[in-house]
């Protein structure tokens, strides 16, 4: 027990430093937290959460803590890095799903839906230094996917009900606008803007496309993805568009210039989100209904392993922070 307590303290010495190495937090919804250290490529720590449908999740800037949405507790759980345990949880409402860490303030986001006659979404922004709403938006109908422009002033949300999406002035707290998108697509499920702050995409689940909008959030080009698009982010050098076609079981890799599809990676079953490695060598692609995570080469797109035996494995984040389909530091 003693020399285990030892290795826990060295695991989360490690996590406030990020000198030694790179970690992943995988959320399940039947386990818990995974913590991969992508450097071994292994499984290091699990946080032992049974049963509590653990979706959506974050990590502080500091990397002191991990913010998971609870689907069955309809409460985001804040978890201690240095002790693993959960330190506070915070009332949300039903069916939390998608958590979004600001990349320049101290403040994450969080979506749930009221299910009932309503039908409505809120997003509700968090204090990460003392854990307390400061404000909330009324958003659409199932919103849930969420990026930031790269100066951080604007929220994109996709509301995936009505085919819309809502940009969201996060100085003075309003939303600017609604787009209207049921002419490019069906279902809008993921978001992301490109880290030069020129396009932002947004994957749409049904139709099997990907909407590309320009800087003012103006449509540009549909284009054509595997079955059943979700998570999506930009390489970090802009370059490439990676989308999770979970439908086809597929990773799809575009040229973010010529949006020519360039190669997909076969991965799983309800792969829905994924994130690079702290140090981008790597991408890790936690996939539900097979069970595992995979971890590809994020240059080659080589698979390096298969972490299998799992419970149902939902959503990824780095810290060192790094994109992904969840995080955009």
């Amino acid at each position: 027990m003693r020399y285990f307590s030892v290795f826990l303290l060295i695991v989360s010495l490690f996590i406030y430093s990020a000198a030694f190495a790179s970690y992943v937090f995988v959320s399940d919804e039947e386990s818990g937290i995974y913590v991969i250290d992508t450097d071994k490529i292994e499984i290091v720590k699990h946080i032992d959460l049974k049963g509590l449908g653990l979706r959506g999740i974050g990590v502080t800037k500091d990397g002191r803590y991990i913010a998971v949405a609870s689907k069955k507790l309809n409460k985001l759980l804040v978890i201690s890095t240095k002790n693993w345990k959960v330190v506070k949880y915070i009332l949300l409402g039903e069916n939390p799903e998608f958590v979004k860490v600001h990349p320049k303030k101290d403040v994450l986001f969080v979506t749930y839906e009221e299910i009932g006659k309503a039908e409505k979404a809120y997003i509700v922004a968090i204090d990460t230094k003392n854990w307390r709403e400061i404000f909330r938006f009324e958003g659409g109908k199932e919103s849930e996917g969420m990026a930031f422009s790269k100066d951080g002033k604007y929220l994109v949300v996709a509301n995936e009900g009505e085919n819309s999406i809502s940009i969201y002035d996060l100085d003075v707290k309003k939303k600017l606008k609604d787009i209207d998108l049921k002419s490019y697509g069906e279902r809008p499920r993921g978001v992301a803007c490109s880290p030069d702050g020129r396009r932002c995409v947004v994957t749409f689940e049904n139709s099997n496309n990907m909407l590309v909008l320009d800087s003012t959030f103006k449509p540009i080009k549909s284009v054509n993805t595997n079955a059943g698009p979700y998570g999506v982010t930009f390489s970090p050098d802009g370059s490439e568009i990676i989308v999770a076609s979970f439908r086809a079981g597929k990773l799809d890799i575009f040229d973010a210039e010529t949006l020519s599809l360039r190669m997909s990676l076969p991965t799983g079953k309800r792969c829905w989100h994924f994130t690079y490695s702290s140090d981008y060598t790597k991408l890790v692609v936690p996939c539900g209904n097979s069970q595992n995570i995979l971890l590809f080469d994020a240059k080659t797109y080589k698979l390096l392993k298969t972490i299998g035996n799992l419970g149902k494995p939902w959503g990824a984040v780095a810290f060192p922070r790094a994109l992904g389909s969840i995080d955009s530091p």
